[in-house]
């Protein structure tokens, strides 16, 4: 018999308060004070409980943002999403660590395709305070 991750309820609540435009408070209760986001943002790992709802709402409050489907494992769990900021859209996937409390510990993000998701990046870098990426061709 296959064992699942618990809580799968807090990643449920995530993605309610993402669609509610990343709802500031519900955010907060449901992330860990030490909090780690891991993604597409920023070279280097965003950390803490105000950094990441930052960071977050950033996100979701900027775009057309819907999450498909939550999935969940024995450790883990994950949700597929679809992000679309004017022109330009990735799909997504969002990978969760829940502490014994049932808070998120820490996030993990990825997008794809590639040339799309750093477009993505170099549009909310400005307003996240955020280095932008450039995509290098021929080995530059």
């Amino acid at each position: 018999m296959t064992s699942f991750a618990p809580h799968r309820d807090t990643v449920e609540a995530f993605v309610a308060a993402m669609h509610g435009g990343a709802d500031k408070d519900a955010l907060a209760a449901i992330l860990a004070e030490d909090v780690v986001l891991y993604g597409p943002l920023s070279d280097e790992p965003t950390t803490g409980r105000d950094a990441v709802l930052a960071a977050i709402q950033g996100i979701g409050g900027s775009a057309d943002l819907h999450y498909k489907e939550v999935l969940t494992g024995e450790t883990h769990h994950a949700a597929n999403f679809r992000l679309q900021i004017q022109d330009t859209a990735v799909d997504g996937m969002d990978r969760f660590l829940l502490d014994a409390d049932g808070k998120i510990a820490e996030v993990t993000i990825w997008w794809r395709p590639l040339p799309a998701g750093i477009a993505l990046q170099r549009k909310l870098a400005d307003a996240l305070g955020m280095q932008p990426w450039e995509l290098r061709t021929n080995g530059q």
